[in-house]
């Protein structure tokens, strides 16, 4: 049998079918280009306003526009802007400003934030001005550029390196509070646990960590007991508190003296044990783990088989979301030696790399301190300035001149995150 007829429309039809589809294309495609437009011609409007603002709070109210995009476009775009930037854009459409208490969102748009290479930083310092005190953080992008600062008064205080996007501030009178400097959102925390009342004149500890399990942040804070620095007799308490908890929950004690503010890394924090008599560092870390909330030693000795020298500093940073160990040597050879903790739990340390410092850098050799490390780059500070090295043509470079404004002056590696604190001022 022959092959049934195909019916077909008359060549002219075809053609004014494809036509009219082609102009219907058209038409979506101009429709699309002019409501992103109107979109981003409202947040024209308000982007020189303050961020913190909802809709409800716009004048005029916001209108309650078509999504302009398919939502997983829309989504897919909007989580590759910067955090502060999209504070600005978020508030032209409702269904936009949901997505900062949308938790995938927040997700999506941190792990984003945290694979973009160079990261940015964030400086802290403190201020004194006519009685007036104040803490100050300064956000530069990956570019070095300034995007924006926050000032709040304050107590002399202290601050943990950065956390996905989280600082916590913390001072000598057991004040201890979150900031997302991204969204300028605060949090007081309860009331901790006081010292002994025979210890008032000690150093504040607590730190900032993130448990990757149960997708919690924490603030993990030493209180002392006993310190008996000639005898190497400590017992410091420990409590833990959960960004959305109500209190403080004890985790016990260490015999131990820590060090330094401590380091955030693959869901624990890590510090350097203090040993007081020489009123230096041992060649042991202690280590939180942030899930189970279990205290172990991590030993140094495969760091410090060429390095034996008390003309030397020691300290810990995270690079490249690694626990790292930093060396610096100083006065006669003047280096920094890192290593990285890549196996967690072998503890194996894996030497990433030797920088040696150039003689016009000054006294400020003694005092470098790495921020983050890309690209076979490290950025690192000195005093008021920022360096870059090269690891593969072993050259150091001047980047940038911080502003000399108040004391102390941390610098850390930052991500504008949208994190929310919960209930926060």
């Amino acid at each position: 049998m022959g092959d049934s007829p195909t019916s077909v429309l008359p060549e002219s039809d075809c053609d004014s079918n494809s036509k009219e589809e082609d102009d219907d294309n058209s038409r979506m495609v101009i429709v699309h280009t002019l409501n992103l437009l109107l979109f981003f011609l409202r947040a024209k409007h308000v982007f020189n306003r303050a961020t913190d603002i909802s809709p409800k709070d716009l004048d005029p109210p916001l209108i309650n526009y078509g999504s302009p995009l398919p939502t997983d476009v829309t989504t897919n775009i909007l989580s590759r802007i910067n955090g502060r930037a999209l504070l600005k854009v978020l508030p032209v459409c409702k269904e936009w400003w949901s997505l900062t208490k949308d938790a995938a969102f927040i997700d999506l748009h941190l792990s984003l934030a945290v694979k973009f290479t160079p990261p940015g930083i964030i400086l802290f310092s403190y201020e004194e001005n006519k009685g007036q005190n104040k803490c100050k953080f300064q956000v530069f992008n990956h570019l070095l550029k300034p995007q924006f600062s926050l000032e709040r008064e304050s107590d002399p205080a202290l601050v943990t390196p950065a956390c996905n996007g989280l600082i916590c501030i913390y001072d000598f009178k057991s004040s201890i509070t979150i900031c997302n400097p991204t969204t300028q959102k605060f949090m007081n925390l309860p009331r901790a646990t006081p010292n002994s009342a025979r210890l008032t004149n000690v150093y504040p500890k607590c730190s900032l960590g993130f448990d990757p399990v149960r997708k919690e942040y924490r603030v993990v804070r030493f209180f002392y007991r006993k310190v008996d620095h000639f005898n190497r007799n400590y017992n410091l308490g420990c409590e833990i508190f959960t960004l959305g908890a109500v209190w403080w929950k004890s985790i016990g004690s260490i015999g131990c003296y820590p060090t330094g503010p401590g380091v955030n890394a693959k869901g624990s924090i890590y510090w350097m044990i203090g040993d007081g008599v020489k009123d230096t560092l041992t060649d042991k870390i202690i280590a939180l783990n942030l899930t189970n909330t279990k205290f172990r030693d991590v030993s140094l000795s495969a760091t410090r088989s060429q390095l034996r020298d008390d003309k030397e500093s020691i300290s810990l940073a995270q690079l490249e979301e690694n626990l790292c160990v930093v060396y610096t040597r100083f006065f006669y050879s003047s280096t920094v030696d890192i290593w990285m903790l890549k196996d967690y739990l072998g503890k194996k340390w894996m030497h990433k790399c030797h920088i040696t410092l150039p003689a016009w850098m000054g006294d400020l050799r003694s005092k470098m301190e790495p921020i983050s490390m890309y690209g076979g780059k490290v950025l690192l500070r000195s005093g008021w300035s920022l360096y870059e090295y090269d690891l593969r043509i072993g050259i150091i470079t001047k980047k940038y001149t911080l502003p000399c404004n108040g004391h102390p002056l941390k610098a850390f590696s930052f991500v504008q995150s949208l994190v929310s604190l919960g209930n926060s001022s």
